[in-house]
């Protein structure tokens, strides 16, 4: 039997033991951990939807019964509580200025090796924030942790079915654009820290509920990176048509006004998510619609055949449409 010395010394010996650090997490996260928040945070229950994600088999069974439009895109650059939720608002828009309404939502996670379990749940409660607002439910995915990411990458993929046939084969001369939302709000979202918060107005869903009941839309475009100079780009490119588009600087955030100045910068090419290019046949009926509804908008103008699109006088290839957004830019010099 040990005496009372031989146990002094063990239990010192044991404060010196280090233990080494767990080991990176590596692989699918837990199957009961990632069941318990699929069983809760889906979004809006579909009645489309046959088969979903609640008893985490590998793929959902959807009945649209309509033409399928769908979008994909990763979000690799979002603070890790928002990162789910703008997932779902960015995939949902393009579903919607294609003429669809979303219905069912993918997520493909993946995580950090050092990125706590634990706050996995914040990611899905958000995940269901977005769903909800979007009246789409969460119907599968995956979630992982691998040391091929050093922070939070979401993949969403958005189904939808179409509603209104929107296409860009239908822009024809004489038609006319719109800019409907807030020039730069993401940006200043960015910037002014308050992105969590104000999330939502990344969401098209209040511009293109109200523009999908006018009869004449023929086209939308939903505005991301480079701002309305990317967006009247895509718009026109590849056709024999331009606009001379006129938006008054008096429409613009009067603190992003001021930043333009300071820091030499284009507003007009900043990122805008939230705002909507709009081409339609009738002027009139755009412009009461969104009127009534009390959303923001300026009319742009006419589309004219064989004609340079301009925006405030200048030439856009002057304006390096396809060049980096001005927010890269800003942030550098800031």
């Amino acid at each position: 039997m040990a005496d009372a010395a031989d146990l002094k010394s063990a239990e010192q010996a044991l404060v010196w033991v280090r233990l080494p650090p767990p080991p990176p997490m590596e692989g699918k996260v837990p199957v009961s951990y990632i069941g318990d928040l699929v069983e809760r945070f889906y979004g809006k229950r579909r009645q489309e939807v046959l088969i979903d994600a609640s008893n985490l088999t590998d793929s959902a069974v959807v009945d649209l019964d309509a033409p399928i439009v769908v979008s994909t895109d990763p979000i690799t650059g979002a603070d890790n509580h928002v990162v789910t939720q703008l997932a779902v608002h960015i995939n949902a828009n393009d579903v919607r200025v294609a003429g669809g309404e979303p219905v069912a939502f993918l997520a493909v996670l993946l995580l950090p090796t050092n990125f706590p379990q634990k706050d996995i749940e914040g990611m899905f409660e958000h995940l269901h924030e977005g769903l909800d607002y979007e009246n789409a439910q969460l119907v599968g995915g995956h979630s992982e942790f691998t040391s091929a990411v050093t922070k939070p990458v979401v993949v969403g993929t958005m189904f939808g079915k179409r509603i209104r046939v929107l296409s860009k084969d239908l822009v024809r001369p004489g038609q006319h654009v719109f800019f409907a939302g807030t020039l730069g709000r993401e940006a200043m979202m960015i910037l002014r820290g308050s992105y969590g918060d104000d999330i939502l107005k990344v969401s098209v869903k209040p511009i293109m509920d109200v523009a999908l009941n006018v009869p004449s839309l023929v086209f939308a475009h939903d505005l991301t990176e480079g701002g309305l100079v990317a967006g009247l780009w895509e718009l026109t490119r590849g056709t024999s048509l331009g606009i001379e588009a006129s938006f008054p600087e008096s429409y613009l955030d009067q603190e992003l006004i001021q930043l333009s100045r300071r820091f030499q910068f284009n507003p007009y090419k900043i990122i805008s998510s939230g705002s909507v290019l709009l081409v339609c046949e009738n002027e009139r009926e755009m412009r009461e619609k969104l009127e009534e509804e009390h959303l923001p908008f300026v009319y742009l103008g006419q589309l004219h055949k064989n004609s340079v699109t301009s925006l405030n006088g200048v030439p856009l290839g002057d304006l390096d449409p396809e060049g980096p957004d001005e927010l890269w830019t800003l942030q550098k010099r800031i």
